[in-house]
């Protein structure tokens, strides 16, 4: 218990820290009342965790509120004025957390109703694409009471539980196969059913909507699930000619997919135009050096295009230096690893395979926003999870970690359940 108190002191201690480097103004006092509900939250969900006996991974939560606690930080410094509702949504997403940690009575329920999961995945990016505003170039989005809302974070998690529930159910086919083609065996037509109809609707609605950053993440979390429950290379090599092919679709049927290609492999023969928004990131990178300009003190919050969502990472790179950035990277990658440990662990294969889906859906997002902002790989547009300005982003990162930790608590009180039984029966 003290333990854990302290350390969630540390990591708000770093926050308070970073907002009084920023030197606030006078008129920002509901900020920092939000700011002060964001630490009584950290504090007592900790008080809390030691009351209902908490006994799942310890580390993951700490490490994503440091994530958390460094992204408001930058969001203020960003921007201020927005920076409230930052904190409105950190506020309403660790509450959901512990809502989702706390009430969720067994997971596994989650795994029978797979058809709803995949109808709500696709009703959700219908809505979207036939009463969505177009933003940077992709129909993404849409007002609900004055608020934007992207439903294709929602999405994630109904795709994650729809390809859990279908690959534990038929991870046997999927893995022999029963169809024999010269010395490949393939699943059925009957087994593969499911899952090709909704990889066709799913990235079929989001390439209408021209959202293909989100549709490169389904794509990927589709093709590295099937690949790490069957263990079969052959998915591998089937995905990469298709992705090949889809992405040179993608390329000739879009005019913005062309300019983000050609901005990518050369940024440099138009800087104040097409290539600007990578330019300035690019320089915000290469001005951090090693330890950094400081917090506060760089230019690129200022100078680099959507700073507060795309391209946040660059403000934390200029200002934290190399070594900031690094210790970023370093956070989302222990957060992925414990994912999979916690997937190794678990007791029933539909845990092991959820687990496994939101580690590689984390990673997945993580390689690829970073990639974009550094330029190695095209412009994608989906934010940084728990640092990116964006309520939609955080409420359902939020609600995954829920899931995650819910199936560690789970697995760690089973394992303490049969240690007991198992004492009692020896004496």
């Amino acid at each position: 218990m003290n333990q854990r108190f302290v350390l969630r002191l540390i990591i708000l201690g770093m926050m308070w820290i970073g907002l009084c480097l920023l030197k606030l103004d006078a008129d920002m006092d509901r900020l920092l009342w939000q700011a002060f509900i964001f630490s009584g939250i950290v504090l007592l969900g900790s008080l809390m965790e030691h009351i209902f006996h908490y006994q799942g991974d310890p580390y993951i939560l700490p490490v994503v509120q440091a994530i958390m606690a460094l992204g408001l930080v930058f969001v203020v410094r960003i921007n201020p004025d927005v920076a409230l509702h930052q904190f409105w949504w950190a506020n309403i997403g660790m509450l959901l957390f512990y809502v989702v940690l706390w009430s969720i009575r067994d997971y596994r329920y989650f795994g029978r109703f797979r058809y709803i999961w995949g109808l709500l995945a696709v009703g959700l990016l219908l809505i979207t694409l036939l009463f969505g505003s177009e933003e940077g170039g992709a129909t993404s989005s849409f007002k609900v009471l004055g608020f934007g809302l992207q439903p294709e974070e929602f999405v994630k998690l109904a795709l994650l539980l729809f390809m859990a529930t279908y690959l534990e159910e038929n991870e046997e086919l999927l893995r022999v196969g029963t169809v024999q083609w010269g010395r490949i065996s393939l699943p059925d037509w009957r087994t593969l059913r499911p899952f090709m109809i909704m990889v066709a609707f799913v990235l079929g609605i989001l390439a209408a909507q021209k959202s293909l950053g989100t549709a490169l993440v389904f794509y990927m979390l589709f093709v590295l699930m099937l690949y790490v429950v069957t263990e079969r290379a052959l998915y591998l090599g089937i995905s990469l000619p298709i992705f090949l092919l889809t992405g040179t679709a993608g390329y000739m049927l879009f005019h913005h997919v062309r300019v983000r290609v050609a901005v990518w492999l050369n940024p440099w023969q138009d800087p104040t135009g097409m290539g600007y928004q990578i330019a300035q990131s690019l320089f915000a990178i290469g001005g951090g050096k090693i330890l950094g300009t400081g917090l506060g003190n760089g230019i690129g919050a200022s100078t680099v295009p959507v700073a507060i969502s795309d391209f946040i990472f660059s403000v934390i790179a200029e200002e934290l230096g190399f070594a900031g950035a690094m210790a970023v990277l370093v956070l989302f990658l222990i957060v992925v690893m414990r994912a999979f440990a916690i997937s190794l662990r678990a007791n029933d294969r539909f845990g092991q395979i959820l687990a496994a889906g939101i580690g590689i859906l984390l990673g997945t997002e993580t390689l690829i926003i970073l990639a974009g902002v550094t330029k190695l790989l095209p412009l994608t547009g989906i934010p940084l999870p728990w640092v990116s300005y964006g309520g939609s982003s955080l409420i359902v990162h939020f609600i995954l970690l829920g899931v995650l930790l819910n199936i560690s608590n789970a697995t760690a009180v089973s394992s303490l359940s049969t240690k007991n039984r198992g004492r009692e029966y020896a004496t």
